[in-house]
Order: structure tokens, then sequence, then C-alpha cells
């Protein structure tokens, strides 16, 4: 008989599988993801690729740092095995630290440019920073030697606008939904007052929540009395929590990790149909196997409201196949 999830019972094995990847082979990534997304887009992917890798090689060793100190201590020695070149820490403080490449293997294939471009080592060090430290830590670099600098130069602080999960007060009443763990629903309503509902009475009975939507999260907070729960904003402005709708990429990644931090976990994924204009509906229905996928894996709930005049009969079909219906009439 098949297993009836092979992507838990691997999850060990790909954890502590490594491969190499020669210097080529990454300028060969940047290039095909440049004429594919365009290069903001390849920036991201870079370094969010970059993270997991750093992340990856982290999260089996038995290694916790409590502060900068303890980080700069053991990663140098840790990055030695990376092959990205070598580095040199100064700045270290409770807020970050700098760290200095001489020499960087990523500058020396991207070429001459005219901005910084080591995204998937950046990615890399915030990925083992974070893991090392369990908080969530970002890279920017500040010199480059792909634009003509001396030096690599990344700046490494803690993260603003990390996804925390977070407790609300319980209520004394008796949850009103009775919903299967595991499990991702439509809820196919013109307003999204339902799923609100249905994703305030599981953070008000024990459950940690994570909502994104297209309204301003202070406005959801106020509505919905919501004062611990993460809220991320569907949005394209200047905002510490938010992602814009293209960045679907970042999206997962987010959602991934609160899943991995969260207990008894649900996310309320609000904007399909905006997702879709912004994107197109093979990007956004992918997307959303991807996330059905990771809730499972992690036995959460995904709680998704979808007005269903605003799609056509057969792309609502296909959502409604990867996801169960719950239809208010």
């Amino acid at each position: 008989m098949a297993d009836p999830n092979p992507d838990e019972k691997s999850k060990p094995v790909l954890q502590t599988a490594f491969f190499i990847m020669p210097g080529n082979a990454l300028r060969s990534l940047r290039d095909e993801l440049q004429i594919s997304a365009g290069e903001k887009m390849t920036e991201g992917i870079l370094y969010r690729y970059g993270f997991r890798c750093g992340e990856g090689q982290i999260q089996n060793m038995d290694i916790v740092c409590e502060d900068m100190i303890s980080i700069s201590e053991v990663l140098p020695g840790l990055w030695g095995s990376v092959g990205l070149g070598r580095i040199q820490l100064k700045d270290i403080s409770d807020g970050g630290m700098t760290v200095i490449f001489k020499e960087s293997i990523e500058a020396m294939t991207v070429g001459q440019t005219q901005k910084p471009s080591c995204d998937f080592t950046r990615g890399y060090l915030a990925g083992m920073a974070s893991t090392l430290s369990n908080k969530a830590f970002s890279a920017i670099e500040t010199e480059c030697m792909a634009k003509g600098d001396q030096i690599c130069s990344h700046k490494l602080t803690q993260a603003k606008g990390e996804v925390i999960p977070g407790q609300e007060a319980a209520v004394k009443t008796e949850s009103k939904y009775k919903l299967e763990r595991g499990t991702s629903y439509l809820v196919e309503e013109d307003s999204p007052d339902r799923s609100y509902d249905i994703f305030v009475d599981i953070v008000t009975h024990g459950g940690q929540g994570l909502c994104i939507t297209r309204d301003y999260p202070e406005k959801i907070r106020r509505m919905y009395n919501l004062k611990k729960t993460p809220i991320l904003w569907l949005s394209n402005a200047e905002s510490e929590f938010a992602i814009e709708p293209v960045q679907l990429g970042k999206l997962y990644h987010q959602i991934e990790d609160f899943l991995k931090k969260s207990k008894d976990s649900a996310v309320l994924l609000c904007g399909i149909e905006y997702i879709i204009t912004q994107n197109n509906y093979t990007s956004a229905l992918k997307f959303l196997q991807l996330v059905r996928d990771q809730i499972s894996i992690y036995d959460s709930l995904l709680i998704s409201p979808i007005s269903p005049s605003t799609l056509n009969e057969r792309d609502l079909k296909m959502i409604e196949r990867e996801m169960k219906v719950l239809n208010t009439k």
C-alpha cells in the first residue's frame, strides 16, 4: 500500500541531506529566475532559498545561542563549511553584527552589477542566525564586490515584522464550530463574516491563529478584538506587516514558519480573489495547493472565504477540489 503521507515520512531525511552547488550553477539559477520572474522576484526567491539552506544546516545541530556574542563565537566556524567565502565579524552588539567577505563566491559568479547582488549569501546568513538563536534575523548587503566595492558587507539584524504566534484570552462558552484538523476549508460567501466568526471562535478557545487579510490590520483588531494574533496585510503599501500580493513565495514562507512555531494553529486567508488578479489563476492555485499540504503536515486548519460569483465555474471547481467546501446558504 502506498504511504498516505510520503512528505511527512521523508522530512527527517530531507532535513539532514545536503548537496554541493557549483558557483556557475548559482549563476545559472539567477539568470533563469530573472528571465522567468524578473529582477525583484529573483532577489526574494534567492534570499528565501538561501535562508532555507542556512536554516537546514543548523536545525539538526544541538546548538542554541542566547545572544549575539554567542552567535559570533560559533558562526565563523559553521560558515567555513558553506563554501561561499570566509567571513570576518565586526560591530557586534545586542541588535546585530556586520559580516565581512573579502572574497565572495556569489559576487564572483554574478559579475558586474549596479547594486548589491549576493542575495543567496545574505539569506544563508539570516537563516543560520535565525536558527541558532530561535529568533528571526534578516541580512542586508550594504557593500558588494559585484558593484565595484572592495568587500561584501552584510548587516545582520533582528528582523522586524516577525510573525510570532500569540494566545488570545479564552472565553468560557463552548466552541461553536467543530472542524477537522489537518483540513483546508473553503467558505463560499459574498463577505467574509462567517470565516472571521470561525477564526475568532478558534483563537478564543485555545488555538493560535494567523490572519491574512486585505483589510488594514488595526481595523481587523478593533472589529474582532484580536490583541495577540499576528495579522499580515495583503497590500503594496509600505508597512511593517504588509506583503505584496505578487510575493507568493514570501507569503508561503511566512505561513510555513508560523505553522512550525504554533500549537493548535489556524490560518485565515482572506483575499484569494485579490491574489488571483494580482498574479494569475495558475500561480494562485499552486500557492493554495502548497499551503494546503503544509496545513495537513502540521495538523492545522485553513479557513479561506471566497465569493463564488467572482470566478468562472471551471476555476471555482478547481479550487473546490483542493479544499473542503463550507457553504453559508
